[in-house]
């Protein structure tokens, strides 16, 4: 046989072979949305009304596969989902979720329409759901779980967008020093480099409340106080409870 064949038809098999996943289904790249643009229609398509009034609803999004199967536009992603609520200066936490999602797009004229959103199952169908999502591949479904305790990773980033969406709004009163925030501005304490915070940010505490709070270690299930985690990054500071004691 000639070589030529030969070489031809080795390159056929492996293109069909790396098409094709192990559950049979044909996956191919296509010339849809990437990078930024992508990132704007899943962001469009997952966007929620807010649940309260007034809430700020900050999302962001992590893709991890785009591609055709059956005639749609399949993409995987990990979505981030916070809610926000101002207040007197500061901002309350409202409401959050973080979890990998399938949107399955029908392609009109080259142009994304009628998006089918499929969720993880919950509780102990939860890995093989995301299995199924990825089609089997090792480094899709590694990559989507990395949606799962990812506060760590993604918060810094939420606040960013926190403050683009007050500077957006003409929001006034809600960036501020460490020392000056309302009615934290005094006999305050200033914690860095909390182990159950993410990094670059600073809790803020009454003094009274804390050490109200310390003096119950061993007498309550779980002492806390609450106060203040301050972005050094962007001024922003939202109410939260802790329950470290550094002092």
């Amino acid at each position: 046989m000639n070589k030529k064949i030969i070489l031809t038809l080795i390159l056929l098999i492996l293109i069909i072979v790396t098409a094709y996943e192990k559950n049979g289904s044909l996956i191919k790249d296509t010339d849809f949305l990437t990078g930024s643009e992508l990132i704007t229609l899943v962001e469009a398509t997952m966007r929620q009304e807010p649940k309260e009034k007034d809430e700020i609803r900050i999302i962001k999004v992590e893709i991890v596969a785009s591609f055709e199967e059956a005639g749609k536009q399949i993409v995987l992603a990990n979505i981030y989902q916070m809610g926000f609520i101002a207040k007197d200066g500061i901002f309350l936490s409202s409401s959050g979720a973080m979890f990998p999602v399938e949107i399955r797009y029908e392609k009109k004229n080259e142009i994304p329409a009628e998006p089918l959103i499929i969720y993880s199952s919950d509780g102990s169908e939860f890995l093989s759901s995301v299995k199924k999502m990825s089609r089997n591949n090792e480094n899709w479904y590694k990559r989507l779980l990395e949606s799962q305790n990812s506060y760590h990773r993604i918060y810094n980033d939420i606040i960013q967008r926190l403050r683009e969406e007050t500077h957006r709004k003409n929001m006034k009163g809600y960036v501020h020093d460490k020392d000056k925030i309302p009615n934290y501005n005094e006999n305050v304490l200033f914690f860095e480099n909390m182990q159950n915070e993410p990094k670059g940010n600073i809790a803020v505490v009454k003094k009274s409340q804390y050490y109200k709070a310390k003096d119950e270690i061993g007498k309550v299930n779980w002492p806390h106080y609450k106060g203040l985690l301050f972005n050094k990054a962007t001024g922003i500071a939202v109410e939260s409870i802790f329950d470290e004691f550094p002092e």
